[in-house]
């Protein structure tokens, strides 16, 4: 069975994440610090909390300067908050995010902020994650805006007058990131955990 460690922002709760990753027959685990770190064959970044708020625990528990030595050799998945706290920055926070790719995260302009249910993601290219195009679970403020529908941007989103990112696929990084809730999105989003998996079983 996969070992998955869940990373604990202390600031929510994972348990929908944990449920939804034993439905599909991975292993979570909690990480509070880097000693929980060792022997997960894959990590993942939840969905919950401020950015801020995040930022100030990866820092501080050694997390942040974990991950950037594991890029590139273990799967990364980010899950919403997760997905964003790979870029520089955020309209959220004043705190710098991992900084792995250049783009900013930007309040979304939409008719209700947050956005919270289901949206269309178009799929632009192909991916180890193997999406699917459909509706997924959403519920954010925040978000990369007007994203060039290229590799490793390869889902977006229309909502109001916002175009988002909503798939991250950087097979080469071994780095994924969704901007909508797998699991809460019903099978597609299931689905979606199933590839992450199966990336981290290569």
């Amino acid at each position: 069975m996969v070992k998955l460690g869940v990373v604990d922002y202390r600031v929510g709760n994972v348990g929908s994440v944990f449920n939804a990753l034993r439905r599909v027959n991975a292993d979570p685990h909690l990480i509070k610090d880097i000693n929980d770190l060792s022997n997960v064959d894959a990590i993942i970044l939840p969905g919950v909390g401020s950015f801020n708020a995040a930022v100030v625990n990866l820092v501080n528990s050694g997390i942040a300067e974990e991950l950037n030595r594991f890029r590139g050799s273990v799967p990364i998945l980010g899950i919403c908050l997760g997905l964003q706290l790979m870029f520089r920055g955020s309209d959220e926070g004043k705190l710098s995010g991992l900084g792995w790719y250049g783009e900013w995260v930007r309040r979304i302009n939409g008719p209700r902020v947050p956005h919270i249910g289901w949206g269309y993601v178009k799929v632009n290219g192909e991916c180890g994650l193997a999406p699917t195009q459909g509706y997924y679970y959403f519920m954010h403020s925040y978000a990369v805006a007007n994203p060039t529908p290229s590799k490793p941007y390869i889902g977006i989103t229309k909502y109001g007058n916002s175009t988002i990112l909503s798939i991250l696929c950087d097979d080469n990084k071994l780095t994924y990131g969704t901007q909508f809730h797998p699991e809460k999105s019903s099978k597609l989003g299931l689905s979606i955990l199933r590839s992450f998996i199966s990336i981290t079983k290569r």
